[in-house]
């Protein structure tokens, strides 16, 4: 069962997207986006569902690209990893500069803004 987080140890680097500091995967891929967007509820559930033991960044990154982007088409609505991560760092950035004028309503949609 630790092994089960042991992806969520990953991080990616904060200046993916001009995010400041370190974002972790879970950060960036919460329950609710990959279950609209994946076979998965979790990004920990993705990153264990493919075939690469996952116990950290480092090991994160050595999944070969093309394999890992095999993974993300078949088990996604995105063709590749860039395209499913740029579509996250949107979403996490859209919905963390979303203004919530009434006092912070819950779940605000990034497209509604402007």
């Amino acid at each position: 069962m630790r092994e089960e987080h042991s992806a969520l140890d990953a991080t990616v680097s904060g200046e993916i997207g001009g995010l400041g500091g370190d974002v972790t995967l879970d950060d960036l891929f919460g329950d609710d986006w990959m279950a609209a967007h994946t076979d998965s509820e979790s990004i920990a559930g993705f990153i264990e569902s493919c075939s690469h033991e996952v116990e950290g960044q480092e090991s994160f990154e050595s999944i070969p690209e093309r394999e890992w982007d095999d993974h993300v088409a078949a088990h996604s609505e995105f063709d590749d990893w860039r395209s499913m991560l740029s579509a996250a760092v949107e979403s996490y950035v859209g919905v963390a500069q979303t203004p919530t004028p009434e006092g912070g309503a819950e779940g605000p949609s990034a497209e509604a803004s402007e």
